[in-house]
């Protein structure tokens, strides 16, 4: 893993983490982020939690306290632990516990935690394929404990522009009590809170839809877009895929101006910035094409959108089809390496990660 970009103030979340199923409060999540904006590539396994640093960020009035809230909110991780299910065959898994912190030194009188991982966990948590990367000013200040992990999962997919989950599966990974199985109350105690808060007090906004199987609800499709640019102002093109979460660049008005013409053409489909940044910068800036092209494939492709339209924007690839003529074939274009319809079916079935891959190799 490459290093972090933006100091600690940002946060890497790794997807190990994102998707694992375990119960933390509000607050446990916060020292969390502390802990994750703090880890580096690097052989030190001891973080130290400068309370001040972070303090800043909260959006409250009376801030004496945070020191103490935190103090007491690290002492809840003493004993506790998580663990992370692999699946080796359909019949065979392997589970790993493993504890959060393996020592926990409180500094008196200087505002300072400092913890210590195990090299295990450290060696999981920067070896994950994929992470998040957010602003911890944004989570920091959620209310409700599902906004902030549905927030996560929502960043995690924020270059996709949307994801898929099993209604079940969520339930489970967020530990949801028994209660919420009726979706009515799921939706309630859940979607909502996190609808208000991550649309209204975040880098990011999202609506869903309810996925039914013969008139139930069995999953939940998230259609995430950005809000606003980011905090960095250069990242190499090497760490720029995983990092355009938080950072890719901070756009010139004209172009912000121009992403947002790009996103009002392709009105009909839901995507991203970061998308409609991709179109545009294929396109060279020609939003002449970029209708032209959108008008004549919007109909034939409900998902795979954003493939088809990076493929043919570039300039002298495009050939206005002629009236009266056949217009040319689907097929004859590049399309994206991965069956939209078919990483639907296997998500809504609760397929396992090995299963999801294949689908995208």
């Amino acid at each position: 893993m490459e290093n972090k970009k933006g100091g600690d103030l940002i946060c890497r979340r790794p997807e190990t983490i994102i998707e694992a199923r375990f119960s933390l409060t509000k607050k446990q999540n916060d020292v969390l982020d502390m802990v994750f904006a703090s880890i580096k590539n690097d052989d030190n396994l001891q973080y130290e939690i400068d309370i001040s640093k972070y303090a800043k960020l909260y959006n409250i009035q009376d801030k004496s306290n945070i020191y103490g809230d935190v103090k007491k909110t690290v002492r809840t991780f003493e004993g506790k632990g998580f663990s992370v299910t692999q699946k080796i065959t359909n019949k065979k898994e392997n589970r790993i516990y493993f504890a959060w912190f393996s020592s926990i030194n409180y500094i008196g009188g200087e505002g300072k935690i400092i913890i210590e991982l195990g090299q295990t966990l450290k060696k999981l948590l920067l070896s994950a394929k994929k992470a998040c990367f957010y602003q911890i000013k944004y989570p920091i200040n959620f209310n409700n404990i599902y906004s902030k992990r549905i927030y996560y999962y929502l960043k995690s997919f924020e270059d996709t522009g949307w994801r898929v989950d099993n209604l079940d599966s969520l339930r489970s990974k967020l530990e949801c009590p028994k209660s919420y199985n009726r979706f009515a109350d799921f939706r309630k105690h859940v979607l909502t809170p996190a609808f208000q808060e991550i649309n209204g007090e975040s880098d990011i906004s999202f609506k869903y839809e309810e996925l039914k199987t013969k008139r139930k609800v069995t999953g939940i499709k998230f259609y995430v877009k950005t809000n606003k640019p980011k905090i960095s102002n250069k990242v190499s093109s090497k760490f720029a895929d995983a990092a355009s979460e938080v950072s890719a660049t901070i756009m010139e008005p004209e172009e912000n101006n121009s992403l947002k013409k790009v996103m009002n053409i392709i009105s009909e489909h839901n995507i991203t910035k970061l998308e409609a940044k991709k179109i545009y910068d294929s396109s060279k800036g020609n939003l002449d094409i970029i209708y032209k092209v959108y008008q004549d494939k919007k109909d034939k492709q409900a998902e795979g959108i954003v493939g088809l339209m990076i493929s043919l924007v570039k300039p002298g690839v495009y050939i206005e089809p002629k009236k009266n003529c056949a217009k040319g074939s689907f097929n004859d274009y590049e399309q994206r390496e991965y069956n939209f319809d078919e990483l639907e079916k296997q998500l809504l079935n609760g397929s396992d990660d090995k299963d999801i891959e294949k689908i995208y190799k």
